[in-house]
């Protein structure tokens, strides 16, 4: 029983031991891993500028407001401060509504007055007051009568006074070379995209037009004279002729200048005496704006002020203004000539676009009023445009900005863009941005830009990151960021390292950066260690010859 005895034995041996009998189990040492690396990221904030490519020219800029006709040296100014506030032979009036023409009748004689006439569509009379009584007084007593809504004089307006990148499409007018704004604007590149459209109608309220100029005829369509109640609109003084040449002088017809729009229809509309002196009577105005808003314009250019510094709105422009942005017009103003910190009305409406004027450097022009108000800057030194009696000249002015923004805006609906407000919002996230950072009071958003504008190069779409190239392809090292309207601009997630920081509008989808497209990248390198980088300046432009040749790709992934 010997084997038995131990296999009993063993095995009772072997069921009473517990793990704790003999200690713990042997386990051989365990190797820790290496602690994981976290990568370092980074944040970078800056600015961006659309650029057009424009070189500033070394043109110097003019002493003032003022008109040099060619062929002629002495410089002529236009409606200059201190001419009539109203006119003295007539004031403005509405009534209560359900208010008889019987009663109106009774009410004007019965004051020694006379109706004049009444603006179409309005309800306001122009009621004659005899020449020895004072408009301001005489409107102050009718007011006060309970059957008139609203009483005021006949205010007078004025006109506010008024030269190498490489590009595919140049048209063959002489004076081409010395219409520094048309490549400081980007339209060489803009024309590639679009020159206008004849069903696109540009109401120009004015001095009236020479619509038989050999530059401008092929571009005008019907219009009316509302001082001589004519539909003859002879421009008297140059003014209107001039501001029309800018937005529409027959382009590419090897005669005289460019105008922005090769093709459009001139709405010219005459709100002006036939003194030559360049002033405007705001009932003429009114019917003048009205007129454009129920005979199709779509934009309409006001390169004339009402008013000065202390003036309020006006009650009665104010429904203008409103009849029209209601029936989708587009209007521009200009923001004065008095070198001062305040705009011109009816520019400082809020639902008029208003532009402040820059010389060929880029700067203000010292004559320009500026303020909060201002949307763009465009330029209004020097420009060359069509005059009357087949001639052309070189004028200054907020008057000259205007237009170009007009100009720029009838682009923009010829591309199929609608409304005041969508037309508004292109020209600002589009416009180069000039000046302070962002929206500022001399520049408004910057520098009118018709080449980013007509293809829809906003601000906003634009693709901001940091990364490196090869000169063929581009590995971006960061999230992609877009700016905000104003071009400031946020990339996150940015890895440790040296990185450039580039800025890319896609323009046609393509998926790599080439000719037409928005780009740009910084000129050296930023270096990113997890922390925040701040102030970095990008400047981003037209891929149009200049500056990057050929294509970059983003590498695969992106």
């Amino acid at each position: 029983m010997p084997a038995l005895v131990l296999l009993i034995t063993l095995n009772i041996l072997l069921t009473g031991c517990s793990s704790g009998s003999f200690g713990e189990p042997y386990q051989p040492p365990v190797t820790p891993d290496p602690p994981t690396e976290v990568p370092t990221y980074g944040k970078v904030l800056g600015h961006v500028v659309m650029e057009t490519s424009y070189r500033v020219s070394d043109l110097s800029m003019s002493d003032g407001p003022g008109v040099v006709v060619q062929g002629t040296t002495s410089t002529k100014p236009l409606a200059a401060a201190g001419g009539p506030e109203y006119r003295d032979s007539d004031i403005l009036a509405s009534f209560q509504e359900n208010t008889s023409r019987e009663e109106i009748d009774r009410l004007v004689g019965s004051q020694g007055y006379h109706i004049k006439r009444v603006i179409e569509g309005t309800g306001i009379y122009v009621i004659g007051i005899s020449g020895d009584q004072d408009p301001v007084r005489a409107a102050e007593d009718f007011r006060s009568n309970p059957l008139v809504r609203h009483a005021q004089p006949n205010w007078v307006g004025r006109v506010t006074e008024v030269s190498d990148v490489g590009v595919s499409r140049i048209p063959n007018d002489p004076n081409l070379s010395r219409q520094w704004a048309i490549e400081a604007m980007g339209l060489p590149y803009a024309w590639d995209k679009t020159t206008g459209s004849s069903s696109v109608t540009v109401a120009v309220i004015d001095t009236g037009v020479q619509v038989n100029h050999p530059d401008l005829a092929g571009n005008i369509s019907s219009g009316y004279d509302f001082y001589n109640d004519t539909s003859q609109v002879t421009d008297h003084n140059g003014h209107g002729t001039h501001i029309a040449g800018i937005i529409g002088a027959v382009t590419n017809n090897g005669l005289g200048i460019s105008g922005i729009n090769w093709h459009v229809s001139i709405m010219p509309l005459k709100a002006a005496d036939d003194s030559g002196a360049g002033y405007l009577s705001l009932s003429e105005i009114i019917e003048a704006l009205r007129y454009a808003a129920d005979n199709g314009a779509d934009v309409v250019n006001m390169s004339f002020q009402i008013g000065g510094a202390s003036s309020g709105e006006d009650f009665f422009m104010e429904e203008a203004i409103e009849y029209a942005y209601n029936k989708g017009v587009t209007m521009i103003a200009a923001a004065g000539n008095e070198g001062q910190q305040w705009l011109a009305y009816p520019a400082r409406h809020s639902k008029v676009i208003a532009v402040s004027a820059i010389g060929p450097d880029l700067n203000r022009a010292s004559w320009s009023n500026y303020g909060n108000n201002i949307d763009v800057a465009a330029p209004g030194d020097s420009i060359v445009s069509t005059w009357p009696m087949n001639t052309f000249a070189s004028a200054s002015g907020t008057s000259m900005a205007a237009p170009q923004v007009a100009g720029v805006a009838a682009l923009l609906i010829a591309q199929g863009v609608r409304g005041p407000e969508n037309v508004r919002r292109i020209l600002h996230d589009t416009a180069m941005d000039l000046g302070t950072p962002g929206h500022d009071e001399v520049y408004g958003w910057g520098l009118v830009n018709a080449h980013a504008a007509v293809n829809g190069a906003l601000i906003t779409n634009m693709k901001v990151f940091a990364g490196d190239d090869d000169g063929t392809s581009v590995t971006p090292r960061s999230e992609m960021g877009s700016p905000a309207a104003g071009g400031f601009f946020e990339i996150t997630n940015v890895e440790e390292g040296s990185w450039y920081i580039y800025g890319w509008i896609d323009i046609n989808s393509s998926g790599v950066v080439d000719e037409g497209d928005y780009f740009g990248r910084t000129s050296s390198k930023v270096t990113s260690s997890g922390g925040v980088l701040t102030g970095i300046e990008l400047r981003v432009s037209p891929n149009v010859g200049s500056g990057i040749t050929g294509t970059l790709k983003l590498n695969e992934g992106y």
